[in-house]
């Protein structure tokens, strides 16, 4: 353990709560960023500057009800263009995205900012996390953490293109093959749609964190590749089956299983290589 004098029990609830506070922050802002207009010039004709635009309502306020809304008004935010691009990679051009409940739409389009942003700021939170345990730790281990807390981005930008790439793509077109199959015709709603993506993408992202995980622990001594959990490779899938399963109960979790398999196998044999190398270590 670090030398530090051992702080009492209310200083860390302290600690715990501006850290956590410093998180949800960070998640704010990344959200705000994610659903603000990026084209707010844009949203006023040509011809009305945003001056002449605040102008024409005072004078006449029924005026600021005129915007087209069945057009979007000229609304467009990160998440709006992530929604379309999505439309246009994943769906075929005979399938219509539909509005399924008008009350709803806002919330899905939130739900969208909200899990990007808690993707892209996941980094950040994991740091502070491993800021309020970081005291404790000794000096090997705060060097392990600290190269794995940067092997996780990378872990989690990849999850997030496989997740968009592959998942994603193979559950909803897989969905609308046997939709076809049965004669329906390919009408979507925007909330369904939605669910789904980003189900993939989350998804996909614990799959890819899990090596990154595992990796640590055992280059921390805290669990072994040789142990009769890891090296029953049946069991680990079987486990794992019954994990994705319970969450994505559907199409994603055959895709997610096979993703599972494919980032596991690697990061066991590497795990096993820093067995080999820390035991090398502590006999020299």
């Amino acid at each position: 353990m670090s030398e530090d004098r051992e702080a009492p029990l209310h200083e860390h609830l302290e600690e715990l709560r501006a850290r956590m506070f410093r998180a949800m922050i960070a998640l704010g802002i990344a959200v705000a960023i994610f659903i603000a207009p990026i084209n707010l010039a844009s949203m006023f004709s040509s011809e009305e500057s945003v001056v002449g635009f605040v102008a024409n309502i005072i004078k006449n306020p029924g005026s600021a009800f005129s915007t087209n809304f069945t057009s979007g008004g000229g609304y467009e935010s990160l998440t709006t263009l992530f929604i379309r691009y999505s439309r246009e990679y994943i769906l075929p051009p005979e399938a219509r995205l539909i509005i399924g409940s008008v009350g709803s739409v806002f919330t899905a389009i939130l739900q969208v900012a909200l899990i990007l942003a808690l993707i892209v700021t996941l980094p950040y939170i994991i740091y502070q996390i491993v800021a309020f345990v970081w005291p404790g730790l000794y000096e090997h281990e705060k060097r392990v953490v600290k190269k794995y807390l940067a092997i996780s981005s990378i872990y989690i930008a990849g999850g997030m293109l496989a997740g968009f790439f592959i998942t994603a793509y193979t559950v909803i077109r897989a969905g609308l093959y046997w939709g076809a199959a049965a004669g329906a015709e390919p009408w979507i709603t925007l909330q369904g749609f939605i669910s789904d993506l980003m189900t993939s993408i989350m998804g996909t992202v614990a799959i890819f964190v899990a090596p990154a995980v595992f990796l640590m622990l055992t280059e921390l001594g805290i669990i072994d590749p040789d142990s009769d959990l890891f090296r029953n490779k049946k069991l680990i899938y079987a486990l794992a089956w019954v994990i994705i399963a319970f969450f994505f109960p559907d199409l994603t979790t055959v895709i997610l299983l096979l993703l599972f398999v494919a980032v596991y196998e690697p990061t066991f044999r590497y795990m096993k290589r820093i067995k080999r190398r820390r035991a090398s270590q502590q006999s020299s």
